[in-house]
């Protein structure tokens, strides 16, 4: 069972938003610091007041210099279809860290009613508007500060609380759950590896980026804690050797 050493490889979807972070891609080379096993441990972790800006401002550059391949990535794709086969035909859907909008486009695409909430506002977005109208609606920002005075159906997290700091795991959770209705669904995506880890491990890249690599048990019981219900969990192997994906479906508790 491997951990990794050395570079870290990870990627998550867009500039996306959180309890005060972002989503994102961390493919840069060089030495990182790992971490573990608790949620709670690595260098720096309680010194985050900068870490929001740092996160903010690590997107912002990957999508002004075209640097998001993750958009692109088909194991980024997998999160939609475990999502669907839960979710109500016409749902009202969270996108958290929307990027591009790719996850969006598939949920419109069956139906949905679909918000995007991301730090960077991106040409795509002007484009999927066009063709879905009133079923797509853009909110720029942060999502821990989001101006939505309702709550839906459904959440998709494609790659935002893993980029969180750990401190900020709870406070995130509790925001989702607060934009869900009583029984609403949460689709989640979360670094790990191809093959299954004993404890999670928390990376710290070069620029100061944090990522953490989940395993089965932690990621449910993160999610317990902050009242869901996990329903289904899968594992979706990466191209990028030894990583992957680890997908998780939850319910809102009442």
């Amino acid at each position: 069972m491997s951990t990794g050493t050395g570079t870290e490889t990870g990627t998550g979807t867009g500039a996306g938003t959180s309890a005060g972070t972002s989503a994102g891609v961390a493919t840069d080379t060089g030495a990182d610091t790992r971490t573990g096993p608790g949620p709670g441990t690595g260098p720096g972790t309680g010194e985050h007041t900068g870490y929001r800006e740092l996160l903010r401002e690590a997107f912002v550059r990957r999508y002004e210099d075209g640097a998001d391949s993750w958009s692109e990535e088909p194991a980024m794709r997998e999160l939609v279809p475990l999502l669907g086969t839960e979710l109500a035909p016409g749902s009202s859907v969270i996108d958290i860290g929307a990027g591009r909008g790719r996850d969006m486009e598939l949920l419109l695409a069956q139906g949905h009613r679909v918000t995007a909430v991301d730090l960077v506002r991106l040409p795509d977005w002007e484009d999927i508007a066009r063709r879905y109208g009133a079923a797509a609606a853009f909110e720029v920002g942060n999502f821990a500060d989001l101006a939505v005075d309702r709550v839906f159906d459904a959440a998709v997290d494609n790659g935002v609380l893993h980029h969180q700091a750990p401190e900020d795991y709870a406070p995130y959770l509790a925001n989702v759950r607060q934009r869900l209705r009583p029984g609403g669904l949460l689709a989640v995506s979360l670094f790990t590896t191809a093959e299954e880890l004993a404890e999670g491990v928390l990376n710290r890249a070069e620029d100061g980026r944090l990522s953490r690599w989940f395993n089965e048990r932690e990621a449910t019981e993160l999610l317990a804690g902050a009242g869901f219900t996990v329903t289904a969990v899968r594992t979706v192997r990466r191209e990028l050797p030894g990583l992957a994906y680890l997908l998780v479906l939850a319910r809102r508790d009442a």
